[in-house]
């Protein structure tokens, strides 16, 4: 019955992938990102940008600043407290034993969308009472939208698990 789903699944996985680590500007997989206060960007915009018919330089990569590293893109979003809140709350506010388990997964999904939401805001509330500098900010939005990302996903897996025994209640009506 849930063949089809791991294929789904996989695949959802593999365009968040694709999304987090390749990059359009030159066609090649990224693994890491450069972090810290950039105060000087290298230029894409040579043939390649006028080819694709614009002339308008695009900051590729930071060529100076302070406190330059480089870190993995994965580690960013393997938060534990964020996924721990996303988790509980979505599983406590949803989860019932009585109840159709198609309706119960939608409210689900609908649910963790609106945790991600919750999360997000109590991130920025914590963090935008700190004194303010650029450090607590980037964490800010950091974790502000990493909060949108897990949400978003849990939903997107439930409610794709949702639609997918919809669809197999549905073939069971009409199927004589």
């Amino acid at each position: 019955m849930f063949r089809v789903l791991p294929i789904r699944f996989g695949f959802i996985i593999f365009i968040i992938f694709f999304g987090i680590y390749f990059s359009f500007a030159d066609f090649k997989f990224h693994w890491t990102f450069t972090t810290g206060i950039c105060e000087e960007y290298t230029m894409f915009h040579d043939e390649v940008l006028e080819e694709m018919g614009g002339s308008r330089a695009i900051p590729i990569e930071c060529a100076k600043g302070k406190n330059l590293k480089e870190v993995p893109r994965f580690g960013l979003f393997l938060d534990a407290p964020t996924l721990l809140l996303q988790l509980i709350i979505t599983f406590c506010g949803s989860w019932f034993r009585k109840g159709n388990l198609v309706n119960k997964l939608e409210r689900a999904s609908h649910l963790s969308k609106d945790v991600g939401e919750f999360t997000a805001a109590l991130g920025a509330i914590l963090v935008f009472n700190m004194p303010f500098n650029e450090v607590a900010i980037s964490l800010a939005f950091g974790g502000v939208f990493l909060s949108y990302f897990w949400g978003h996903f849990f939903g997107i897996i439930l409610i794709t698990i949702a639609n997918y025994l919809k669809t197999q209640e549905e073939n069971e009506l009409v199927t004589p």
